[in-house]
Formats: structure tokens, sequence, C-alpha cells
């Protein structure tokens, strides 16, 4: 992809009117470059769950539900690397930095081959409600060489920042739950009393009520039930 061709496709990227043509149009040129999947994920912090936190994602769902089931976004190489890193960086490169950390990273990028995510790439993202964020690339054999990861930057950073303008634009305007409520309601979709959450979360039960009742009140419901599907419409919580 010549400098003209990337600056053509970001311009296509910048004008997507949907979500659906925004992504459909990403992954048509990420593959331009060798690679088949993509995450972009915002990195939690304290009390954040990394798959609240996912935007969107074209990835290999064996692979995601083992990855979240066993907490890998807390030893990953390339996830820890995106914390430190502004400018795009391969996954081996990503490795070889956290070699000092033991075998932990080796494993999981070993199983991540195995799954079809056998080389990748990272950029290093802006995430709303996020520590950090980053878009991971990965496929069979991609091009990383520094032209193309300047060429998948530029890309990539025009995704994400129409991503997440298009999903900001369908919100419902004035709802906006704080980081707690948000997450206390995804414990409440799955089914979780408040004495389970409290539990779950490390507060009391009162307090849980609390901010339930400040979800229920920013998404004018009168049930948990009714906030919880309002949150999902709005994209505030995962489903």
């Amino acid at each position: 992809m010549n400098t003209t061709h990337v600056l053509q496709g970001a311009l296509q990227l910048a004008n997507a009117a949907s979500v659906g043509a925004l992504v459909d149009l990403y992954r048509a040129t990420i593959v331009q470059f060798g690679f088949s999947y993509f995450i972009l994920t915002g990195l939690p912090s304290q009390g954040q769950r990394f798959e609240n936190l996912v935007l969107e994602r074209f990835w290999p769902e064996d692979w995601m539900s083992h990855y979240v089931s066993r907490e890998y976004i807390k030893r990953d190489p390339v996830a820890l690397a995106s914390l430190a890193h502004r400018a795009p960086f391969t996954w081996k490169d990503a490795t070889i930095q956290a070699s000092e950390f033991g075998s932990a990273g080796d494993r999981i990028m070993m199983e991540a081959a195995d799954a079809g995510l056998k080389d990748g790439v990272c950029v290093p993202i802006p995430v709303r409600n996020a520590l950090a964020g980053c878009i991971s690339l990965a496929g069979e054999a991609p091009i990383t060489e520094k032209g193309a990861l300047e060429s998948v930057n530029v890309l990539s950073l025009t995704f994400a920042s129409r991503l997440q303008l298009l999903v900001d634009h369908s919100r419902p305007k004035g709802l906006t739950l704080s980081v707690r409520e948000r997450e206390v309601l995804t414990w409440v979709a799955k089914g979780k009393t408040a004495w389970e959450i409290s539990r779950i979360l490390g507060i009391s039960d009162s307090t849980v009520n609390k901010h339930i009742a400040g979800a229920m009140r920013k998404t004018g419901s009168v049930t948990r039930a009714q906030a919880v599907v309002k949150a999902l419409t709005a994209m505030e919580i995962a489903g």
C-alpha cells in the first residue's frame, strides 16, 4: 500500500456512515497487510473488567473465552507493552521485552499461536473510560516491516477515532453512567443479587444498591431490569 492508497483508505474510514460499514472497511484494509483478526479495547485499571472495555473485535471466540476466563490480560506481554508505548510495536518485540517477567508471557503467546494468532502488531490508542487502549491485529504471517507499521498506524487510529465517534452519536443524550454504575449493572445483568455483587466487588450491599439507584435515575428506569436494558441499548455496558 503506497502513501496515496493509505490516505484514500483513511478517508474512507473517516467517512463511514455506520459501525458495520466501518468494520467491514477496516477488515478489508488490514487483510492487505496479512492480518485476519483484530480487537479494539481499553485496558482495565483497578475495578474494571477487560471484557467490558472491548469496543469492537473480529477475534476467535474460543480464544477470547479462554483469555477472559484465565484473566490473561494481567500477564499478556502485548497488553503490558501497550501501557508503555505510544507508537505501534510488534508482538515479537513485546514478548522479548516481557521475558524478564518469566515464562507466563511466552505461554500466553504460544497458546495464542495455537488459536490462529501466530504473529501480530499492536497500535496504542486512547479509549474513553480506560487507563489506556490499543488495537491488536493478528494473522498467520503479517507484514510487520517499518513502512507497513506506519500505514497500519494511520489506518487504525482513523478507525478507532471514527468508531468511538459513531458509538457516541448512538448514545441517548444525557446517559453517562459512572465506571462503578456500569460495573454493578453488568453484574445485575448476569443475575447477581446486591449481596453477591458486594462480595464480588468488595463493597457493602448498601453501596451496591446506591449505584443501582443512580443508574436507574440516569436511565429513567423504574426497575433494575429496565436499567440494564437501557444501559445495554446505549452501549454503556456489554451484553
